[in-house]
């Protein structure tokens, strides 16, 4: 890297570059796409529009991309003949040159790579963005130890501390999957009060319902399933695929999480439990994925693709959600970041514990998933998530990278199984053959092609 530097983004990700390269390097100017920053100073360094990029390599200085989307600045450098850049992501400076970037290239650490992700990045070791990112929070996030005990046990005691004096200590969404089952029969195990929640969109396979009727009758928990107006929920999801947008099981996502506030609201319930965990799920693809709680998003899609009204389906905006945790003090934790959570182990004890059933892959237990994971990402976007979910297993020491590459030569799915699957989303979804085939062959877009919500 070269003595002088032009940073890319006079944000948040561009100050703490600042900070990590100054002692080094001579700054010679920020870039930012904000007109308002045009003109103005930071750190004394002067703020620049995109085409004044030119001017400040004449001297001979190198880019460093300093923007969390830096994917997006990425395309900019193109359009004005710039392929030589760095880019800054959590402390680590990696080479975004194309060559760097050529498809077919593997992390040597996971197993992320450049044919299913085009925003991944190398660097000089050939370690991706993504590993070197999880290998540096592993310590801040994940407590398999006596100190995990420690964060447990002081969570278990606030948790039944707020929940004196109400019906319930907590809330649990269940969705017939590893992860959120195993958090149920931790907190049986633990002697938490929960009302379990779940969605029936009619996606269930067999073999979650199942396990799901196992695990709350070995629980006793308190029960209750939601089921959203039918024609409603199908349709919006049906709009989704219209869309041609990544993530088509936000209706899913948010139809469920705005269920999981109601009654959180209506019971004095401050603590959500929540299945979300470092040691499965530490490597999650940055592009080709949107969150859940963009109402505005969502709202423009169905107005453009769906034909149904959708006055039925409660959603929770981002905004809502914010204003429900400051008012009504509602916390997500997620207790599988305090234990030393093994994905074989855990099957295990549901097994002896309930009789719980092996359902195939991470986000199998539901059809629809399932239909978004192995078939609607890599035929629509040649995106194939098992990268991610194996690479964190390596990540956590629950698989070696010899093996997750093995497992990657494996069919990413059964042919008769998918077959009945798209059956099934066709005629709950009323979609033709025709339709559905015009769907997939149609190009993928992105959900920013849409309205967004600002406040993201």
């Amino acid at each position: 890297m070269k003595n002088k530097l032009i940073l890319f983004g006079a944000g948040a990700y561009g100050r703490r570059a600042f900070g990590n390269l100054k002692a080094e390097h001579e700054i010679v100017c920020f870039v930012d796409n904000n007109p308002s920053f045009w003109g103005t100073t930071l750190f004394d360094v002067p703020i620049v529009s995109v085409d004044q990029i030119p001017k400040y390599q004449q001297n001979g200085a190198d880019i460093v991309i300093c923007i969390a989307e830096y994917h997006q600045v990425r395309e900019q450098l193109k359009e004005i003949g710039i392929a030589d850049y760095y880019v800054m992501l959590e402390g680590h400076l990696y080479k975004g040159n194309e060559q760097n970037l050529m498809a077919g290239r593997v992390c040597t650490r996971c197993i992320m790579n450049s044919e299913s992700d085009k925003w991944i990045l190398f660097d000089e070791k050939g370690q991706c963005n993504y590993c070197n990112t999880a290998f540096e929070n592993i310590g801040k996030t994940y407590f398999p130890n006596d100190e995990g005990k420690k964060k447990l046990d002081l969570l278990l005691s606030e948790v039944k501390e707020s929940g004196k004096g109400k019906k319930y200590d907590c809330i649990m969404g269940l969705s017939g999957g590893l992860d959120s089952s195993y958090l149920a029969y931790l907190g049986y195990k633990w002697g938490l009060r929960v009302l379990a929640v779940h969605i029936d969109d009619g996606f269930d396979t067999e073999i979650s319902k199942s396990n799901l009727q196992k695990l709350i009758a070995a629980t006793g928990f308190d029960y209750e399933v939601i089921e959203p107006d039918v024609v409603q929920f199908n349709d919006l999801t049906l709009a989704y695929m219209r869309a041609g947008v990544p993530n088509i099981a936000i209706p899913q996502d948010n139809v469920l999480l705005a269920f999981l506030y109601k009654k959180m609201k209506e019971y004095n319930i401050q603590y959500f439990l929540s299945g979300g965990n470092f040691a499965l799920e530490c490597i999650l693809q940055r592009g080709n994925t949107y969150h859940a709680f963009d109402v505005t998003n969502i709202i423009d899609i169905h107005n453009k693709f769906g034909k149904e009204p959708i006055d039925k389906l409660e959603l929770l905006s981002n905004k809502q959600m914010k204003e429900d945790q400051k008012v009504f003090g509602i916390e997500s934790p997620r207790p599988l970041n305090y234990i030393d959570y093994n994905r074989e182990k855990a099957f295990r004890e549901l097994s002896e514990f309930c009789g719980f059933e092996y359902y195939g892959r991470k986000h199998l237990e539901n059809i629809l998933t399932a239909f978004v994971q192995l078939y609607w990402f890599p035929k629509k976007f040649g995106v194939d998530k098992r990268t991610s979910h194996l690479s964190s297993m390596i990540v956590s020491g629950q698989m070696t990278r010899k093996e997750a590459l093995k497992k990657m030569k494996e069919p990413i799915y059964d042919r008769k199984m998918m077959e009945s699957y798209i059956a099934i989303l066709k005629k709950n979804l009323r979609i033709t053959d025709k339709e559905f085939d015009e769907i997939m062959s149609a190009p993928g877009h992105q959900h920013e092609e849409y309205a967004v919500d600002s406040s993201y």
